[in-house]
């Protein structure tokens, strides 16, 4: 019978060879994401080897967030590790993320989603973090050393001015050497400026501080004791690691850098075979119904129906083989690209060969067998049960089971989904969101259920605009005959389309939101200053010199922890509220900030349980500190975090580094002057940006345009599965009705007429799938809006056109997908089709 099985494939091979193109673009973007990953945790454990301190000790943050400035060692930690028998070094040592190099030209450098430390010249070889390779150590605020990568990339030499850019300050220096990049730890493979140890305090945290100890042990001594007996003499405010410790957690933040872009290649891959699978599902059907005879002689002369099932099996599994292997082999050349395009774009990541391991060779075979056959077993099954008596039968054409249990079951999961999206709408916030996605499964789970009932008359419905010319009538009626096929071919198209619609809805709301959130929120200044990071104290003081220019307020935030519930905390100086930004306080009052109370937005007041005039406990690095509510204001997009004062901002252990600047401009002002004179007086601050509200508002939009883009790409991705879909129906439909077109073309319809006949078939389908998707889709974004709209989705906006794009798009695939059908069926022998039997 596997022999049985392999003649099969091989005599019917073009019936399968859209499903192995279905199974080989899922299986391309699951090994080829498992194999850029387990590359990339090769060669950065090769990397890390390189680290040379034994034990590294850090302060423990006792929350889980970003402050807006390291956590910091006092020297004293130092002294007595220093002190500690076994230990032959201890070199106390500063490390400092945000920093900006700036290009010859002024802009920041590209460093391709790494990000760039500052960090303090080493004192003891034995525990270098980074290498000097050429040149000399620096010394003084005026001197610095890059890493030879960046360097070379930017045509910087020694001797020359190197701008830089720290959270403190911006600082020009001469280029006196050349280093490695970080060995270790987050900075491994990121591009590294270092300055000597005083220099580097004052210029990257502008006060005293170090944020790590390097620790070298005396020859015969086990780290692992070792660090135990530091831990317990230093206490628990700090962190003591082993190398082998230090390197698992640079693999895994690095892991965090480049992990988007296995998840996406993940996402990819999921819609891909999730899509597919209804691909094979009607394949399977469609040829099983073709070979029915076939079948049945094969139980006529002897076969048992386990046996032809496990013949239709071995096809299922054999296309799957091929496709797991063509897909692997994509897979490894998608990671290969991927790792020269980081090489090409000259990154300081260590390279390593290709790591094709056992695991994705495993995975990717077990998920494009088992799915192909999980997908053809229905059919299989179905042929299994044939009587041998259908081989003699001269219309061999197989009875339609009875849609009711199909329909039942449909309607089941239709009434559950009701039931829960009611339950969802009454509920608020990211739980809200969940449940809104349980119920769009079900939705979708209950179509595809109930969808054969649905598309006779869905199908005619959406064709009588196009009147009633033969080959539109023959058309709609070739889509309404067999509604198990149609539905399953429309299924994958809706589902596609439901989840890019979904996702076009809350983007549009989303981009609504931030306009919305925007225009209520920013009250009487003229400019907003931004930037990518928080930068420096000296950015304000500047702007405030300049003449035209009446206020400068600022805000700064940090993080912490309410409870076991993260939270960012915010400063905002005197005149702040009320004025550049618009806060309608809903209870309390904002006076009582000034008494080292603090105001909330009404959702985080929501998420936390909290009131006008209720204490609450809220930790940030400095400790845990003990708060009282003072206000609570309507949900706002320029600060949703608790809301303090600048002093109190700093009490609670808030950096001395602004996060955005509201400028005031004097009246009778010309406001593009002053713009420009604001921009003159921060330009060794080129990363920071200043706009007017419209530009502001603009640029509040750019992530948002970014997650359209990457939904821009399902919806192309879902579009060309679904285009598969619909070619392999419509060709293994012109298999199974070649007499039926021979007659056709004997009593006089001509070539054009049958493949206007296809296109009909085809657009049919394709629209009814998009219809529904897009249906589907809308509601679920709108219920998601509906339950975010404290939580940053506060107005629905559905993009009717891009959704009708989407529809139309859809109607031009069901064009495309009939081109190579409708051609073949055109160019058949009438005689010889007349014949076949």
């Amino acid at each position: 019978m596997l022999k049985l099985a392999l003649r099969s494939v091989r005599a019917h091979r073009l019936r399968f060879v859209l499903c192995t193109v279905a199974v080989l673009l899922g299986i391309g973007f699951v090994s080829g994401a498992m194999v850029f990953s387990d590359t990339l945790a090769a060669a950065l454990k090769k990397n890390f080897a390189a680290a040379t301190a034994d034990l590294t000790i850090t302060p423990v943050s006792p929350v889980s967030g970003t402050p807006n400035r390291p956590p910091t060692l006092p020297i004293d930690v130092a002294n007595k590790v220093a002190s500690t028998p076994g230990v032959a070094a201890a070199d106390a040592q500063l490390l400092v993320p945000d920093v900006e190099i700036l290009a010859k030209d002024g802009q920041p450098i590209d460093t391709y989603s790494l990000d760039t430390f500052g960090a303090s010249w080493p004192h003891d070889d034995r525990t270098a973090p980074f290498k000097l390779v050429e040149g000399s150590a620096p010394w003084g605020t005026e001197q610095l050393t890059l890493d030879r990568t960046t360097a070379d990339r930017e045509g910087f030499e020694i001797g020359q001015k190197v701008k830089v850019v720290t959270p403190a300050r911006a600082v020009t220096a001469t280029l006196t050497g050349l280093t490695t990049p970080g060995l270790s730890g987050t900075s491994a493979g990121a591009p590294l400026v270092a300055f000597d140890s005083a220099s580097a305090q004052l210029l990257l945290l502008g006060e005293p501080g170090w944020t790590s100890i390097a620790v070298a042990l005396q020859p015969g001594q086990n780290p692992d004791a070792l660090a135990r007996t530091i831990q317990a003499q230093v206490g628990d405010t700090v962190q003591v690691r082993t190398a082998a410790q230090v390197a698992d957690d640079g693999e895994s933040a690095l892991d965090d850098t480049f992990g988007g872009l296995t998840a996406a290649l993940l996402l990819f891959a999921g819609l891909a075979l999730f899509v597919g699978t209804f691909l094979i599902v009607n394949t399977f059907a469609m040829v099983v119904a073709q070979r029915s005879r076939e079948l049945a002689l094969l139980r006529a002369v002897g076969a048992s129906g386990g046996q032809v099932t496990g013949t239709v099996l071995g096809e299922a599994l054999v296309i799957g083989a091929i496709g797991s292997t063509l897909g692997l082999l994509l897979g490894v050349g998608v990671a290969g690209l991927i790792q020269y395009l980081y090489q090409r774009l000259d990154l300081a990541i260590p390279s390593a060969a290709l790591q094709v391991s056992p695991a994705t060779v495993i995975a990717s075979y077990v998920l494009g067998i088992g799915i192909t056959a999980a997908a053809a077993y229905p059919a299989a099954r179905r042929a299994g049960k044939l009587p041998p008596v259908v081989a003699l039968k001269a219309d061999t054409t197989l009875p339609e089971r009875s849609l009711v249990v199909r329909v039942v079951i449909g309607a089941f999961l239709l009434l559950m989904a009701v039931l829960l999206g009611l339950i969802s709408l009454n509920a608020d916030g990211l739980p809200g969101a969940i449940l809104v996605g349980l119920t769009t499964a079900f939705v979708l789970l209950g179509l595809v259920m109930t969808l054969p009932l649905l598309s006779r008359y869905a199908v005619r419905a959406l064709m009588l605009p196009f009147g009633r010319r033969a080959a539109v009538l023959l058309g709609r009626r070739n889509a309404e005959r067999n509604p198990r096929r149609t539905s399953a071919t429309a299924s994958a198209l809706m589902i596609a389309l439901a989840l890019v619609s979904g996702l076009f809805v809350i983007a549009a709301s989303a981009k609504a939101s931030v306009d919305q959130g925007i225009a209520d929120a920013i009250g009487s200044s003229e400019l907003v200053v931004t930037g990518d990071r928080p930068f420096s104290t000296a950015v304000g003081d500047a702007m405030a010199k300049v003449q035209g220019v009446s206020a400068v307020h600022r805000v700064r935030q940090s993080s912490g922890e309410v409870g076991d519930q993260p939270v960012a905390l915010a400063g905002v100086s005197d005149g702040t509220l009320g004025g550049p930004i618009t806060a309608k306080v809903l209870t309390g009052s904002l006076d009582s900030l000034a008494q080292g109370q603090v105001a909330l937005p009404r959702n985080l007041a929501n998420r936390l349980e909290l009131t006008v005039g209720e204490p609450f406990t809220l930790t940030t690095t400095t400790g845990k500190h003990q708060l009282t509510v003072g206000a609570v204001i309507a949900p706002n997009q320029q600060l949703d975090a608790v809301i303090t004062t600048l002093p109190r901002f700093r009490e609670l252990g808030g950096g001395e580094i602004d996060a955005t600047l509201y400028v005031d401009v004097a009246d009778g002002t010309d406001l593009g002057a002053v713009r420009q004179a604001v921009l003159g007086a921060v330009k060794d601050y080129p990363s920071v940006a200043v706009r007017d509200q419209q530009a502001y508002a603009a640029a509040q939009r750019g992530p948002i345009n970014g997650v359209l883009g990457v939904v821009g790409a399902l919806l192309g991705f879902a579009v060309l599965i679904a285009l598969l879909g619909i070619v392999n129906t419509l060709a293994l439909g012109v298999v199974e009705r070649t007499r039926e077109l021979g007659l056709l073309r004997a009593i006089g319809m001509d070539r054009p007429q049958v493949r206007r006949m296809l296109r009909v078939e085809a657009v049919a389908i394709a629209v009814f799938g998009a219809i529904l998707g897009m249906v589907v889709g809308v509601l679920a974004g709108a219920a998601v809006q509906h339950v975010m709209v404290d939580d940053g989705l506060a107005v629905l906006d559905v993009p009717v056109l891009q959704l009708a794009g989407a529809v139309v798009v859809s109607a031009i695939v069901g064009v495309l997908a009939a081109i190579w059908p409708s051609r073949r069926a055109a160019r058949l022998d009438v005689l010889r089709a007349i014949a076949t039997e």
